[in-house]
């Protein structure tokens, strides 16, 4: 009897061991992806968004737990969405929504995701896309960036009075700045009778 214990124990415990080596092996290897895409020359990483999104999705096929690469990934297609015409390129910004999603789902309250995610919100609806970061605000009210990013955000929407309102609580002059920009923009898109951004 107390053999087979023994033999029933130590099975299990080769069995976890096995399971923890191929979890291991598996993590590693997502974790080499991200760390080839991630660290690339600058000039290689913004020239191909959506070459990195689908290395990206082999690295999250294997380890679907690595909200950082879901930050990287997602910024790295909104940030260079546009061709060299300004214009926009949809299938970078689908990109950077659905890496978003993904990242919010392992992750709801990392600020970059929610701050990307208000943002692509901000394309539809700018008023709920405020409302939707002022909920994170709330949250972390004492950051001073995230009430400069909701004075953007309101401005966006064209509620210069709100965003005027976030200006109070900037506590540095770089987030400051950033917000005053922000609302003098919508200002004076406002007066040239083009309020959309």
């Amino acid at each position: 009897m107390v053999r087979t214990l023994s033999r029933t124990a130590a099975g299990l415990l080769l069995l976890i061991c096995i399971a923890g080596i191929i979890h291991g092996s598996v993590a590693a290897s997502s974790h080499a992806i991200y760390k080839a895409v991630r660290y690339r020359p600058e000039n290689e990483v913004t020239r191909a968004p959506l070459e990195n999104s689908n290395r990206a999705e082999k690295s999250y096929s294997l380890y679907p737990y690595n909200y950082y690469f879901c930050i990287w990934t997602a910024e790295n297609c909104w940030y260079n969405r546009h061709d060299d015409d300004g214009g926009e390129i949809e299938t970078r910004v689908l990109a950077a929504e659905r890496w978003c999603d993904r990242g919010l789902e392992l992750n709801s309250r990392k600020s970059q995701l929610r701050l990307l995610k208000a943002r692509l919100m901000a394309r539809r609806d700018a008023r709920k896309a405020a409302e939707y970061w002022r909920e994170y605000v709330d949250w972390d009210f004492w950051d001073s960036f995230n009430h400069a990013a909701l004075a953007e955000l309101y401005a966006a929407a064209g509620d210069i009075e709100s965003a005027m309102n976030q200006l109070k609580w900037l506590t540095k002059p770089s987030d400051l700045e950033y917000a005053r920009n922000e609302i003098n923009a919508a200002w004076k898109r406002e007066m040239s009778g083009n309020p959309g951004k």
